[in-house]
């Protein structure tokens, strides 16, 4: 799960003591906004997005003037970035900034454990730093990441402000502490930067003037249980993707509750990472209107597919259902789909919600897929569903190719 800014701010850094800038979290003017902007004078306000780049889309704005900060909060508050719909803007005090400097923390597969990538030169064109202006320190998960470390590295990178050298050091270290414990991905302040003081231009201060964190949505804690949920494209969720988003979050055997509603007629039971993007791609490439994007794997048990099948084939107006994947190495064909889709279709057609007129193509292949595909086929029979089964006879990619072709003969 991705965290806009302010979420990082109020919750990872208040928690660790990472300075942050003076700011405000609002998604229209109020009389509060008007004293803020009032009490700044001056300041910046950054659209809550979760796509990145935002300040080069122009979602970043500096006001000079309490009306120029009003201004900018009714505009980037309901800009498009991106296709994303912010989630409120932050205000925020506009800092003299002196140096800017990248913090990042990840995993390396390379390494086998977690790593910090330091630059001097950060901000928005980070990416263009050359490497040599770049260190990577990899760091002991037992140990942790020891402020002493932390100096040396500047000292040796030509950190220019010994007098901050400790304080940066400090706050680098509480920045792992706070990836650590958040079990997070990606822990990103880009820029943390060294800033003339606000009232006092001779003293100097540190900020973490932005934040890019990820938490790890299989972590022990799940992240839904914390922070609000969002969907794909910042906007927020449907109904379905609620109701979808909860198959897993207390039930990590395998994943099915992956959902993300479109605005197209064809319902998606994809499988599989890269299965679930060719498919569709496929899709969309030859005309079809998908009604949703799904990933499902992980061999999830018969109930969690049950319970996903039944939320794709609620959305309205949808004229076909494409069950397709790859051939699994672990995922069970006959639970997935001769249990799991099998009782979906049962129920539904018992309760009188089961649209017969939809058209079904399955491609499905993997352990016990004869008994799988047999299954959902005598459940297609009893129920009166019309389509067709495959095994891998038929490739992958031609799945959509056979379902728009037997869309265009019942027209």
């Amino acid at each position: 799960m991705k965290l806009y800014e302010y979420e990082a701010y109020n919750s990872l850094f208040k928690k660790f003591h990472i300075p942050t800038p003076i700011f405000m979290v609002t998604d229209l003017v109020t009389p509060e906004v008007r004293d803020f902007v009032e009490y700044l004078g001056k300041g910046v306000v950054k659209a809550q997005v979760l796509v990145g780049k935002r300040a080069k889309a122009g979602a970043v704005k500096v006001g000079d003037s309490p009306r120029e900060l009003t201004q900018l909060v009714n505009t980037l508050s309901v800009m498009d970035v991106y296709g994303e719909t912010p989630r409120g803007v932050v205000i925020a005090e506009k800092l003299d900034i002196l140096k800017e400097i990248y913090v990042g923390f990840t995993y390396s597969t390379h390494h086998r454990k977690p790593i910090l990538t330091l630059s001097l030169d950060g901000g928005v064109d980070v990416e263009d730093v050359t490497t040599d202006k770049i260190r990577i320190m990899p760091i002991n998960p037992d140990s942790g990441l020891h402020s002493f470390q932390v100096k040396e590295l500047l000292l040796d990178m030509g950190f220019k402000f010994p007098k901050l050298l400790r304080q940066t050091a400090d706050i680098i270290g509480r920045a792992f502490r706070a990836f650590w414990s958040a079990e997070a991905r990606i822990f990103e302040i880009n820029p943390l930067v060294i800033a003339r003081g606000r009232h006092d231009l001779g003293a100097l201060r540190i900020v973490a003037a932005d934040a890019a964190v990820v938490l790890d949505d299989d972590g022990s804690e799940s992240p839904t249980s914390i922070y609000p949920p969002r969907g794909a494209t910042g906007r927020k969720l449907t109904e379905r993707e609620r109701m979808a988003l909860i198959i897993d979050r207390d039930d990590h055997r395998g994943k099915a509750g992956s959902y993300v509603e479109m605005d197209g007629d064809i319902a998606m039971m994809t499988f599989g990472g890269g299965g679930s993007t060719v498919v569709a791609q496929t899709c969309m490439e030859i005309g079809l209107k998908v009604a949703n994007l799904t990933d499902i794997g992980g061999n999830p048990p018969a109930e969690k597919m049950n319970r996903i099948a039944k939320i794709i084939l609620s959305k309205p107006g949808i004229k076909g259902v494409l069950v397709c994947g790859g051939t699994s190495s672990n995922t069970r064909i006959d639970v997935t789909l001769g249990e799991g889709l099998a009782s979906a279709l049962d129920e539904l057609s018992a309760e009188g919600k089961l649209d017969k007129e939809l058209i079904w193509v399955v491609r499905r292949s993997g352990p016990e897929y004869k008994k799988g595909l047999k299954m959902l086929a005598e459940c297609f029979k009893r129920n009166g569903i019309r389509g067709e089964i495959y095994d891998s006879i038929l490739p992958l990619t031609e799945a959509p190719f056979r379902l728009k072709e037997l869309l265009e003969v019942k027209k």
